[in-house]
Order: C-alpha cells, then structure tokens, then sequence
C-alpha cells in the first residue's frame, strides 16, 4: 500500500507540473505568433481558445457588460445561424461579438450577417474570413466584476499585465486545491489502510 501512496503522490506532483508547463508555453508561443504575425484577427489562445471581453450592452440579456465569454479560434465554415461569434471590426478598431443571423456563400467566400441581440438592426457590414475570429463557446456573466477590474485603463479590452497576475493567482489556486486534494486522498488512503487491520 506504500508504495502505491507513493506512486499517486509522484503521479499528481509529475501531472501538475506538465499541465502548467503545457499551459504556459502555449500561451507564450500563441501570444508570440501573434505578436510577429501584425494580424488584427490573430488571437493569443490556449490549445486554440482564447477569452473575449464584452465591452457593450449589444448583447443584453444573453450577454452582459464585461462578462468573459471562450471563443474556440475556428475557420469562418464552422459557423451556424444563431452561433455568437466573434470579428475584428476595422470601422470601432475592436473585436466584436455578436449572433449570426444570415450566412451566405461557400468556402472562402462565406460572409455572416452579424447582430447584437439587443441592438434593432443587423450590423453594416458582413464579416467575411478576413476578419473572423471565432465563436464563443461558453459565456461567464457572473464573472463581470472580476472582469472589470482586468480591463485597460482605457477599457479597451483585457490588460496583459493584469490578466498574467490573475493568471498566476489562478495557477496559485488550483496548486494550492491539488495539492490539498492530494492530501485529503492521502489521508483516506492512512484510514483505510488502519481500518482493514495491516
């Protein structure tokens, strides 16, 4: 029984390390490919999702102001009608997300008829592959607050600085979480081994 105890807790420490080893590097290589690449569309992204601020209320009730939604990076072919997805728009200079209410076209010449549920009319102009980025897969609208706090000054959208100190109090947190989990398994493990009488 020790030397299964012992296992687990190499197990967990080896687990641990590689998944935030796994995790940074993909956000510096993504952030870096974005960096060189000088592309409006191109995201910095983890295992080919990346978050996306909010800014407005053009798409109240579904979405609310500063809620973080995911958005899966994705080809423009994957989209649906009724899929939230996510484009550079050049006239704001910001990325935009809103429903898909009309496609038309195939392959590289598809374009979305895009429109905030809250906003009366679609928006003026189509997003075509150029501009497309992704669509938003989840949508955290209680996380507002927290998100807020994470913007620019400007509230432009997340601040770099900013998201790398929540993400190394994430990372903190969730060493922290695994390694009490691994104290509690071990500690099951101690009673149950007391319990059957060895």
């Amino acid at each position: 029984m020790e030397g299964f105890t012992n296992f687990l807790k190499k197990a967990v420490d080896v687990l641990l390390v590689a998944a935030l080893l796994a995790v940074a590097a993909s956000v510096i290589i993504t952030y870096a490919a974005k960096e060189k690449s000088g592309s409006k569309t191109a995201q910095a992204s983890v295992f080919g999702y990346t978050p996306t601020v909010t800014l407005t209320g053009s798409m109240l009730p579904t979405i609310q102001i500063n809620a973080l939604s995911i958005v899966k990076c994705c080809d423009i072919s994957e989209a649906r009608v009724g899929d939230i997805v996510v484009f550079y728009s050049d006239q704001r200079g910001t990325n935009i997300i809103h429903r898909a209410v009309e496609i038309t076209g195939q392959g590289d010449s598809v374009s979305i008829v895009t429109k905030g549920d809250n906003n009366a009319a679609p928006d003026s102009a189509p997003v075509t592959k150029s501009n497309f980025i992704g669509i938003a897969k989840v949508t955290f609208n209680r996380a507002a607050p927290v998100v807020k706090k994470l913007l620019r000054e400007d509230g432009s959208g997340l601040d770099p600085v900013k998201m790398l100190i929540a993400g190394g109090i994430a990372c903190a947190a969730i060493f922290a979480a695994l390694e009490l989990l691994k104290c509690l398994v071990l500690l099951l493990l101690r009673l149950f081994k007391s319990g059957s009488g060895e």
